[in-house]
């Protein structure tokens, strides 16, 4: 614990432990076997979804997508601003900051 100029005791310890806490324990509503690789770049949006057809079909499951470097991106032919996308978001993926968004509508 560490006082402040006012006097205050300051427990930063506490403070950090919340913020992990809560980060570890945000719900996934999908988990990487149940969205597909169109699904995750449809959910990316900003233009991503334009690639999501050359990209799903070089790079079969999320898995090896969170794998995937900018070299391989770029030989598939998504744009630089795209292929920053893609990888900024696989990044919060596997940090458990985002989770795809996939409508779970029946089609019928």
């Amino acid at each position: 614990m560490a006082m402040n100029a006012s006097g205050r005791t300051l427990c930063f310890l506490s403070t950090r432990l919340l913020k992990s806490s809560f980060a570890s324990s945000s719900s996934s509503s999908a988990s990487v076997g149940e969205i597909g690789v169109q699904d995750f770049l449809k959910a990316v949006g900003n233009g991503v979804e334009s690639h999501a057809d050359k990209v799903s079909q070089a790079i079969d499951t999320v898995s090896t997508l969170l794998q995937t470097r900018s070299g391989k991106l770029k030989g598939l032919g998504v744009p630089c601003k795209q292929r920053k996308m893609i990888l900024r978001y696989t990044e919060k993926y596997r940090q458990g900051v985002w989770r795809p968004k996939v409508s779970t509508k029946k089609k019928e």
